[in-house]
């Protein structure tokens, strides 16, 4: 079994004046605005379902259910998988996908129902697995990546006396793993002698949906090929899904049978009004940022003009200053690419002072980071001590502010997927209900 980290469950949001002593910075996961994302994500697969690809209403009768397989790899994104995978499940999710079979347990032991679409090829089941339950209730739904794993898969069903629910993942140009259309094919043509495996659904992964609109479509054309060329061998209920995030809001094309989305559920990823996107796009309410990370100022001081700041003296003081330390670093998983470049911001215990956008100086260390607040006081050198304890935010879920993940994943050069994973599991987890 992985380990998870055991978040703190709240029924109400944290005091923002009030932090505990006892906590260095804690995490705040809104459940009511990822319910809200949820609903933008089915109102996007409702208007799709509703017209043509001209944005031409159909009939009632030519309307299908899109079904919703809501993506929480990795702890949900690091985020807390069980507390959101129920939220989820509540809130209507068809399916829930993990990428390893211990992610998949771990929500299992949990008491998550829902069925489990398992991304990594697994080879291995027994009776005195996790999983076996859910297997034998046929829930879990396992994918397949190469030739050889579907008699391995066939095996298992034999031992265990069950029929596993399988997806092709058939590989049209992420060139990271699954199976070549023509490999697909070979399978599915295969499957009438492998009596313990079910096809349950045919899947592939965009490699740049969020880049790439053309090379998207290229890829949803090569999918649709193969499904067609599959002809009667592709049962009729298999479940066709390619769309993430990014795809299904630009396009209703991509949705299929089921869209799959991850990072949208936490209100990144959404897409602007840009050529090629559903005409509906424009009626969607606005993806929110449901993630905000918070700590406190421990330490303040006065230091002068050209005086060196933290690790290789990377910045010097262009004025008398006063500078406090936040207990964040990159050992937290804030990264040391926002070394005097990544701004806080800071909410005095004094209600009358301002919220104010605090510049982090010099290099990120392990465990602290140094931010400017001069502008925050008077008098750099007198009594200051209204900073001491003050609340600091570190990730913003104010779209607009310059500390919102967006702009710190840009200002580091990666993106909002890693800056969350790369969060530690040791700090807590609280929920906004």
């Amino acid at each position: 079994m992985i380990q998870m980290s055991s978040p703190l469950s709240i029924s109400k949001p944290v005091k923002l004046d009030a932090p505990s002593l006892g906590e260095l910075s804690w995490l705040e996961v809104d459940l009511r605005k990822i319910d809200q994302n949820l609903l933008a994500i089915k109102e996007a697969v409702d208007h799709a379902s509703a017209s043509d690809e001209h944005g031409r209403p159909l009939p009632p009768s030519d309307q299908a259910r899109t079904m919703l397989c809501a993506v929480v790899k990795k702890d949900a994104y690091g985020l807390g998988s069980v507390q959101i995978a129920h939220r989820l499940v509540k809130q209507g999710v068809d399916m829930l996908a993990v990428y390893s079979p211990d992610e998949a347990e771990y929500l299992i032991s949990n008491a998550v129902t829902a069925p489990i679409l398992v991304l990594m090829p697994l080879r291995e089941l027994n009776r005195t697995d996790g999983l076996y339950r859910h297997a034998v209730a046929e829930k879990l739904h396992l994918s397949i990546h190469d030739t050889r794993q579907l008699a391995e898969l066939n095996n298992i069903g034999q031992q265990l006396g069950i029929k596993l629910p399988c997806h092709l993942y058939i590989d049209t140009g992420m060139s990271r793993s699954g199976l070549s259309p023509a490999q697909a094919l070979d399978v599915l043509r295969a499957t009438d002698t492998h009596k313990y495996v079910r096809i349950a659904g045919v899947f592939t992964h965009f490699a740049s949906s969020e880049a790439n609109p053309e090379f998207t479509f290229k890829q949803l054309d090569a999918f649709n090929d193969t499904v067609k060329e599959a002809g009667p061998a592709l049962p009729p209920d298999a479940i066709r899904h390619a769309a993430n995030t990014k795809s299904l809001l630009r396009s209703g094309t991509t949705h299929l049978d089921m869209v799959r989305f991850g990072i949208g559920l936490y209100g990144f990823g959404d897409v602007p009004d840009e050529p090629g996107a559903g005409p509906w796009l424009s009626q969607l309410p606005e993806l929110q940022h449901a993630v905000r990370w918070c700590s406190r100022v421990i330490h303040i001081q006065h230091y002068k003009k050209r005086t060196p700041v933290s690790y290789g003296s990377t910045h010097k003081l262009k004025r008398d200053s006063l500078l406090g330390v936040v207990p964040v670093g990159h050992g937290d998983g804030y990264p040391v690419a926002l070394s005097n470049k990544a701004e806080i911001r800071v909410h005095p215990k004094d209600r009358s002072k301002p919220v104010t956008s605090c510049k982090v100086l010099g290099t990120v260390s392990m465990d602290q980071i140094v931010v400017d607040l001069t502008d925050l006081c008077d008098d750099v050198r007198g009594d200051n001590s209204f900073l001491l304890d003050a609340w600091a935010e570190i990730i913003s879920p104010d779209a607009k502010a310059p500390n919102a993940l967006p702009n710190l994943a840009k200002i580091a050069k990666t993106n909002a997927y890693e800056m969350l994973c790369r969060l530690s599991p040791g700090i807590p987890r609280r929920y906004i209900y």
